[in-house]
């Protein structure tokens, strides 16, 4: 019985020992494996780590180091094997998912991409490199409310970041919460002064949200930073009209003409502008400008049957319309204005038929 006994612990120990001596004789493969790596020693290194994982085969970081020097060395389907096993050892460890994620980013596999960033976010949260590259794979994606909640994380931490900024920025307009991108690009506007692309977004937000004094503002201050900025000078034009700001359309038309010198369109703008307020010889000298440069424009032989109706040479302005109406997109209003002027043309005449009438009885009854 003791002699049994003897044997038994004998054996256990014998045991423990080969446990003890694999475990630590895998070790010791495993750290040369390491060094031959760092030396660029790839292949001894690979034998290394093999034989680590063959004396301790349930220690996923030896696998897992296996997997990622066999991915460096090409050998990508061998790698994955490796590391998913890695995985199935241990889903704590997590130098395996990134091995993992640049393996399917290779393979386009976006989707499980996605999906180890999240593990390893899970395992730790305070990733930021992994978040942010886990949001601009969502943005990628199409994934925008996905993408849109990592930045806002990170942003949390670096509030005055100003790509993180931009990308929150963007996503929130583009998800059409305007407001809420409105404060984002205020701020970029503070951070970067004289980043005439965030002023031109904020201006383009403010007047979606209804706020055109503001859009106005902000877009007369590009205009007058870039005297070419033609956008600018558009902007200014639509958003005076909505508002009435007589001044500043002028301002507008004036330097459009300026800066497309040959768009007749402007030119026939600012001369009904002028013919309005009355100044007929402003109007003049642009109509005839813009008419040496298109004797048929519609627009402008509108405007100029309007200066001659003002002027009251209707036969003149009767002219100008009929030529009006040649051109298809003027046609419809030009032959309205001329039925009109000849119907005012008809009355005038009937008026003054009715007053030769009168007075040719007011001297018969004074002959007799």
């Amino acid at each position: 019985m003791i002699h049994c006994l003897v044997y038994n612990i004998a054996l256990i120990c014998a045991i423990s020992s080969a446990e003890v001596d694999s475990s630590s004789e895998a070790r010791r493969h495993y750290a040369w494996g390491v060094r031959y790596e760092k030396g660029g020693l790839f292949e001894d290194a690979l034998v290394q780590y093999r034989a680590a994982v063959s004396l301790d085969p349930e220690n996923a970081k030896y696998r897992c180091a296996l997997g990622e020097l066999l991915y460096r060395l090409k050998e990508v389907r061998v790698a994955k094997d490796a590391l998913l096993k890695a995985v199935d050892l241990d889903s704590t460890y997590i130098r395996t998912y990134y091995i993992l994620a640049r393996i399917y980013y290779d393979e386009a596999k976006y989707d499980s991409v996605i999906q180890m960033y999240q593990n390893i976010l899970s395992l730790d949260p305070n990733r930021d490199d992994v978040r942010r590259s886990l949001a601009e794979l969502y943005r990628y994606e199409g994934m925008d409310s996905e993408a849109l909640h990592e930045f806002e994380v990170l942003l949390e931490d670096s509030p005055e970041d100003v790509g993180l900024l931009s990308a929150v920025g963007a996503l929130r307009l583009k998800l059409g919460r305007l407001k809420e991108a409105l404060e984002v690009y205020d701020m970029l506007a503070r951070l970067r002064p004289g980043d005439r692309k965030v002023e031109r977004t904020v201006a383009r937000i403010k007047r979606k949200l209804g706020d055109y004094e503001g859009a106005l503002k902000m877009y007369r201050s590009l205009a007058e930073e870039d005297s070419s900025d033609c956008e600018a000078f558009l902007e200014v034009l639509a958003l005076s009209r909505r508002l009435n700001r007589r001044e500043e359309e002028v301002w507008a038309l004036e330097n459009l003409i300026r800066l497309k010198p040959k768009d007749t369109r402007f030119m026939a703008e600012l001369a009904g502008v002028y013919i309005d307020e009355g100044k007929l010889d402003k109007a003049r000298k642009l109509l005839d400008r813009g008419l040496k440069l298109a004797p048929d424009d519609g627009a402008l032989l509108v405007m100029s049957g309007e200066y001659y109706w003002r002027k009251g040479e209707r036969g003149r302005a009767l002219e100008e319309y009929r030529r009006a109406s040649a051109d298809p997109r003027w046609k419809e209003y030009a032959e309205r204005m001329i039925l009109t002027l000849r119907a005012e043309m008809e009355q005038e005449k009937l008026k003054e038929e009715r007053q030769k009438e009168e007075e040719f009885f007011r001297r018969g009854r004074r002959g007799s």
